[in-house]
């Protein structure tokens, strides 16, 4: 659609002529906008599409977002890489279906500003952008070869707005930690280590990563939380709370803080009883918070906390805990599908570098891959892609995927397809 930008210009000039609005006020408007209105309107003139394409107008647009539009998005594995992301309003406890996402990678990070690090078991990976449908392949490092499996994380550095993703990667005797800018062609080593984490998955918040450490002494107790400052790169070492050294515990974020989650046997009440408590980075101190109820199973660990609600998560059931009105809300993936990652989500542009490739130009029928799905199918961009006329042995515009494999995988989602949530909501006695 954007070849057809001349034509756009010339229709509209007769509108422009009546009535004019200087450029700048256009800029701001758009920048207002939620992010997959603004990527339609890429197609309606040339200074459009490219103010949009502007390191400024990203960053602005992203600040407004970050305000204005923020919702959680679930990510679903379907078939053989394909990703169904949706966004879901705890206020409502309503799932709309955005779209499905093309990736042959089959792990996926935590969003970050509208942005995901999609990677495989053998260590590639790419930053994908669901908004703007394009991805940036991530260079190779020498240690991937070396090391038995990776994982991937991606954090924002708000002082420079670069985008960094850390990589974990498991060698035989040690874990090795990795960074790479976003737009750079290459990988540096920040930290080998014997130290073993409680979880490898990072907690990030405000340009920082945490992990909890487990003691030498024992297997399953931490006494100390390990940061990674995205700014400088270093590690530090924090302290937890004397009080729940002896508890099991889990960290997440919650509202720009970092929280920590303790489970303990209160011999008193014969319950397990979760506290949350908050730590004051600035002098180390930690704050007692919440007590949740009632006991989380088993396998479900926190996600983060919005207000007053708490999403803890597996692989198939998602739980809302209210700590206002204490009710609980029991939220089952819908049939076939396996959540893969879950976290705050924007609609915004970023990236603002060289190199991003659209994910899906050549496989949806037309240049731009700019057609909003309803909720109540794929999206018209999947029936287009059926209709392609690319050879069955070209590639169909997925990184690594040939167009039969995308036609096998399409027509098997699409016959398997279940976009029900089920939702099941009680008091906590």
């Amino acid at each position: 659609m954007d070849c057809n930008n001349d034509d756009l210009d010339k229709q509209n000039g007769g509108t422009e002529a009546q009535v004019y609005v200087p450029q700048d006020a256009q800029g701001i408007v758009l920048a207002f906008l939620p992010g997959r209105v603004v990527v339609k309107l890429r197609s309606v003139c040339t200074f459009w599409r490219d103010c949009i394409e502007e390191p400024s107008f990203v960053n602005s647009h992203l600040n407004n977002a970050c305000r204005l539009h923020q919702s959680i998005a679930c990510f679903t594995s379907l078939d053989h890489g394909l990703v169904h992301m949706y966004t879901f309003d705890p206020a409502t406890m309503n799932f709309r279906s955005v779209e499905l996402v093309f990736s042959n990678r089959f792990h996926m990070s935590g969003p970050c500003n509208g942005l995901v690090c999609a990677y495989d078991i053998k260590g590639d990976a790419e930053v994908l952008n669901p908004t703007t449908r394009k991805h940036l392949r991530l260079p190779d490092s020498v240690l991937k070869s070396r090391s038995l499996y990776s994982e991937y994380f991606v954090g924002f550095v708000h002082s420079t707005k670069e985008y960094k993703v850390v990589s974990v990667r498991h060698c035989v005797r040690f874990l090795a930690f990795e960074i790479c800018t976003v737009g750079a062609l290459s990988w540096r080593t920040i930290r080998e280590s014997a130290e073993l984490l409680k979880a490898t998955k990072a907690v990030i918040v405000n340009g920082s990563m945490y992990w909890l450490l487990l003691h030498k002494a024992s297997s399953s107790l931490s006494r100390e939380i390990l940061m990674l400052n995205l700014t400088d790169e270093t590690f530090t070492k924090i302290d937890i709370p004397d009080a729940v050294k002896k508890h099991d515990m889990e960290l997440f974020e919650g509202e720009g803080k970092l929280l920590l989650l303790s489970n303990h046997y209160d011999r008193s009440s014969k319950n397990t009883v979760s506290d949350i408590w908050v730590v004051d980075l600035t002098h180390q101190d930690w704050i007692h918070l919440h007590t949740v109820a009632p006991r989380m199973p088993v396998g479900m660990n926190p996600f983060f906390q919005l207000e007053s609600k708490i999403l803890f998560g597996n692989q198939k059931r998602l739980i809302c805990a209210d700590l206002q009105d204490c009710t609980v809300s029991y939220i089952d993936m819908p049939s076939g599908e396996t959540l893969i990652s879950c976290g705050m989500f924007v609609e915004s542009f970023a990236p603002a570098v060289t190199g991003l490739v659209s994910s899906t130009a050549s496989s949806y029928g037309n240049s731009s891959g700019l057609n909003e799905p309803s909720s109540a199918d794929p999206g018209q961009s999947f029936r287009n892609a059926e209709s392609s006329s690319i050879g069955r042995d070209q590639s169909s515009g997925l990184t690594g995927w040939s167009s039969a494999d995308f036609e096998s995988s399409f027509k098997r989602t699409k016959r398997t397809m279940n976009m029900v949530w089920k939702i099941l909501k009680h008091r906590a006695s």
